[in-house]
């Protein structure tokens, strides 16, 4: 529902925009005569509002709203680690700003993304192409295949595959799950502590774990 909020924000805006030079008549006549257009514009941007907040993908035109994403995210989530951890922290701060609670920016977004890139590289290990996606939702891991997400699990831990693949990626639900309790094990044998509301207790985490994904990957899962 944030998403369909975020969409009538923004229309509202539009129209508030636009009474500074029209007059409500008008204003009424361009939308009529506009109505096809202004709906298939508002159609295709729900489902990127949707994607861009974390929303669980159902339709085709849910799953290509990630592509994008998708396009962004990978080359940041393949940079070094301290690269990765001054983005994470950039978004840290960008939430805190704006006046998120300090412990679900610290847990469920930044804790939760250590996690999740942690997984997508054993999940590469596995022969899938994942990539761990910082959103503003919540973090998400996408799965692409000939240049298209084809899966995505999202921050409550469900795995939606796309409506044209559903019952030819059964493996892949078996594949995320070893992925999920592999970190989980890790994490148990982890010199560094679980991070607290801080930067200097995610900073160890996240280094100390994405060491042991990336070796893990070698060993296999």
């Amino acid at each position: 529902m944030a998403a369909e909020h975020r969409l009538k924000e923004a229309v509202e805006r539009w129209r508030t925009e636009l009474s500074a030079r029209f007059s409500l008549d008008e204003i009424v006549r361009l939308e009529q005569a506009n109505g096809d257009a202004i709906a298939t514009i508002l159609a295709d941007a729900l489902p990127i509002l949707r994607a861009r907040g974390g929303g669980a993908p159902d339709t085709a035109e849910d799953f290509a709203a990630y592509n994008a994403i998708v396009e962004r995210e990978r080359p940041r989530e393949l940079l070094k680690d301290a690269a990765v951890l001054k983005r994470l922290h950039a978004r840290i701060d960008r939430q805190l700003a704006e006046g998120g609670p300090e412990w679900d920016v610290f847990q469920n977004t930044a804790r939760e993304y250590v996690l999740v890139r942690a997984e997508a590289m054993l999940l590469r290990e596995r022969g899938w192409d994942p990539v761990a996606l910082l959103i503003p939702g919540a973090p998400a891991i996408a799965i692409i295949a000939s240049g298209t997400v084809i899966a995505v699990r999202d921050h409550m831990g469900g795995l939606h595959i796309h409506p044209y693949r559903r019952g030819t990626l059964n493996h892949l639900f078996a594949d995320m799950r070893k992925a999920e309790e592999k970190v989980l094990a890790l994490m148990e044998d982890m010199k560094a502590p679980p991070p607290k509301n801080t930067r200097e207790t995610l900073a160890p985490f996240a280094t100390e774990l994405w060491r042991l994904a990336r070796k893990a990957r070698i060993e296999g899962l």
